[in-house]
């Protein structure tokens, strides 16, 4: 007997066949089509067995699962390709979607099948000898319960690659697209098990923060509705939120992890806009950034890398007036203005900055006679740090590093 299938080579199997063993095999193998009924009668009891492999298919299946077995059994000649039954057996049961217990459960009734048949054809004085042939009998089962079992889980974990580039080529055609095409929102929506009307919070890591998302994503996330794929150098996460839920939970559980969190998707159309958002948050984190990083927290680094060329305008137009001034002296008036933004209060900044608030307030005066904008005003204040946003991002103020506001 060849062994190409990588059956394993017990000696028992190789050791000499009882009489009455090899007698009941052959019997059994010209009345095959009972064997198979009785068998298949038995696995259609397995509860919902019959609502995924009919009863054609148990037939077709059952029989060469037999004939292997009861060669086997009865040491007669096993072809090569028969000897195959049950990688072939793991895998297309895997395809079908049988849990896994039930297989090895439906497997395992041949023993009895086989049992029970041998015992009707095997007369009293043979008992004895049958019943130290049982082991045999068990073995065989063992041998395709083993290979059965190897081969589904084979399968399984291709089909789940399978999946797994399936499910990212489709949403990369998602994220790189409008979000209009109804087809790819159907399809997407279908393999992500969700409404393709629900809320989706939306997520974006620097690679040296994917490990630490997949963990958050293993305590707080389910694969119904979630999906991390890499996109422009980036980790974007999707998740569905809960019906009625308020707004993205992610920059709770999210804590530790630098990353950008967009606004709320409102619908599957939304999310390769709301993607978009993030990664242009997740362009401008901070090396020192420790946590989920909002668009409100980022709005300004943001619109400072969108402004392009014309941010270093805006700066010089808004900041000229300080050129002139010592270095030491422009940074006191600076330190000032954006204390005070910060504070909202010429009393609280001085407690920062350590001096008298009549100080603080002289500063502001100076900025605003030397470039024409007034601290003090909320539009000409947003006007300033936006200005100082553009001009020299590694000095700028307040920066994103976690959920600080910028």
């Amino acid at each position: 007997m060849h062994n190409p299938s990588g059956w394993p080579t017990d000696h028992r199997m190789h050791a000499p066949v009882p009489p009455v063993l090899r007698t009941l095999a052959r019997d059994c193998l010209d009345d095959l089509d009972t064997l198979v009924e009785r068998y298949v009668d038995e696995v259609a009891r397995l509860d919902n067995y019959e609502d995924v492999v009919d009863r054609t298919d148990l037939r077709d299946t059952g029989r060469t699962c037999y004939e292997m077995l009861l060669r086997l059994i009865g040491g007669l000649p096993v072809p090569d390709d028969l000897l195959l039954t049950p990688v072939r057996l793991g895998r297309r049961r895997a395809h079908q979607g049988v849990p896994l217990d039930r297989l090895l459960q439906a497997i395992r009734m041949d023993f009895r099948v086989l049992w029970n048949a041998f015992l009707e054809r095997t007369p009293a004085p043979a008992m004895p000898e049958l019943t130290e042939g049982a082991v045999r009998v068990w073995e065989a089962v063992e041998y395709h319960t083993v290979h059965a079992h190897a081969a589904y889980l084979d399968e399984v974990a291709v089909l789940a690659r399978e999946r797994a580039r399936e499910k990212a080529t489709l949403i990369g055609r998602l994220l790189s697209s409008d979000g209009r095409d109804p087809q790819l929102l159907a399809q997407t929506a279908t393999l992500l098990q969700v409404d393709i009307a629900c809320d989706f919070a939306v997520v974006v890591a620097p690679p040296e923060s994917q490990a630490r998302l997949r963990e958050v994503m293993a305590s707080h996330t389910t694969d119904r509705g979630t999906h991390l794929q890499q996109h422009h150098g980036m980790f974007v996460l999707i998740t569905a939120l809960p019906p009625g839920a308020d707004g993205p939970p992610t920059t709770a559980w999210l804590e530790g992890v630098p990353c950008a969190v967009g606004p709320v998707a409102h619908g599957l159309a939304q999310v390769p806009d709301m993607v978009r958002v993030t990664e242009a948050i997740a362009a401008v984190l901070e090396p020192a950034t420790s946590g989920p990083v909002t668009l409100a927290d980022s709005w300004m680094p943001v619109a400072v890398a969108r402004l392009g060329p014309t941010a270093a305008v805006l700066a010089d137009s808004v900041l000229a007036g300080l050129e002139p001034l010592p270095a030491h002296e422009r940074e006191r008036l600076l330190e000032a203005v954006t204390t005070y933004c910060d504070t909202g209060s010429a009393t609280a900044a001085a407690r920062e900055l350590y001096c008298h608030r009549n100080t603080v307030l002289n500063r502001l005066t100076r900025f605003a006679e030397l470039t024409g904008y007034h601290p003090t005003r909320p539009a000409e204040a947003a006007t300033v740090l936006f200005a100082l946003h553009c001009a020299r991002p590694a000095r700028r103020p307040g920066r994103v590093t976690g959920s600080t506001p910028a």
